[in-house]
């Protein structure tokens, strides 16, 4: 998102909003992914889904939230990745010098992904990251936000670190730590260190983007297209079997999009409500983004 005043964000920065012309229409997600695939065998009783393995290391949830949205199906899509068989970087227009964002099924297409999904707000410009970012020595923001407590670590120099994992300035020494990670991506938390909800209680909702780590160390990928105060979907996180342990917040609104191709499985996701904004469920298109965190197989890995 562009970061212009909005309620919604409780911050002292404010976002804009980039126009939706010249983007791709559902044909063309349906031509480059197929449809989207629904079958994940709950049964009866749907408030007891179960995870589907599509790969080892990757699984697919799509759960009914406990505590239902007033708008869409209330559903929350969940794409878990084990980082011992997935790499995850950051995407950028500025670290690969693209001429013009992309919508999240470009991305996926474009550099091959199993999964992608926001790399977190932007600025006005529509480049740069509203949080300090970084991929190797190319600094996307070198300002470190102070509101901002959440930090993704990826792809460590040091083979006792996790190769994913958020960062925490409460529990972790974070300026030595995020030194040894190659990328570095600074963003709203959700979910402390301690496991603890740390979002202001609000009436403003949207649609939702956000990543987790789980109890195992796996990287959960979330998707809300039904909208909810954060603290509220916060919420639902915690009562569904998720085990999250730590969550930051990527994105809202209609710019939240979460991309998935696999050979058995692909679809786009993207959000549209958003309190201020766009109050209605009609977006089903990619809105243009020029960070994104994409998913590889380490065997798929190219340079």
């Amino acid at each position: 998102m562009l970061f212009v005043q909005r309620m919604r964000m409780r911050s002292v920065n404010s976002r804009g909003r980039i126009t939706a012309s010249g983007f791709c229409g559902l044909a063309a997600l349906l031509l480059l992914f197929g449809p989207f695939s629904t079958s994940f065998g709950y049964g009866a009783d749907e408030s007891r889904p179960r995870w589907q393995s599509l790969e080892p290391g990757l699984d697919l949830g799509e759960f009914a939230a406990p505590n239902a949205s007033t708008v869409g199906d209330s559903h929350i899509t969940v794409v878990r990745i084990d980082p011992g068989r997935f790499k995850l970087d950051l995407l950028s227009v500025i670290g690969l010098a693209l001429p013009d964002s992309l919508g999240i099924d470009a991305w996926t297409s474009r550099y091959h992904l199993a999964a992608a999904i926001n790399a977190g707000m932007f600025e006005r410009d529509g480049r740069t990251t509203t949080g300090y970012a970084r991929i190797g020595k190319t600094a996307l923001n070198p300002n470190w936000k102070p509101s901002y407590h959440a930090f993704l670590a990826l792809d460590p120099d040091d083979v006792t670190l996790p190769s994913a994992t958020i960062l925490d300035p409460e529990c972790d020494d974070v300026k030595r730590l995020e030194a040894h990670y190659r990328t570095v991506v600074q963003s709203l938390r959700m979910v402390d260190c301690k496991g603890v909800n740390r979002w202001a209680k609000a009436q403003q909702s949207w649609s939702t983007a956000a990543l987790a780590i789980d109890d195992a160390g796996r990287v959960l990928l979330i998707h809300a297209r039904s909208p909810w105060p954060v603290h509220d979907l916060i919420e639902n996180l915690h009562a569904l079997p998720l085990g999250v342990r730590r969550a930051m917040y990527l994105e809202g609104g209609p710019e939240a999009s979460l991309s998935l191709a696999t050979s058995g499985t692909s679809f786009v996701q993207v959000g549209s409500w958003e309190t201020g904004f766009n109050e209605n469920d009609d977006n089903r298109r990619p809105w243009p983004l020029p960070n994104i965190i994409g998913v590889q197989r380490k065997g798929d890995i190219r340079d």
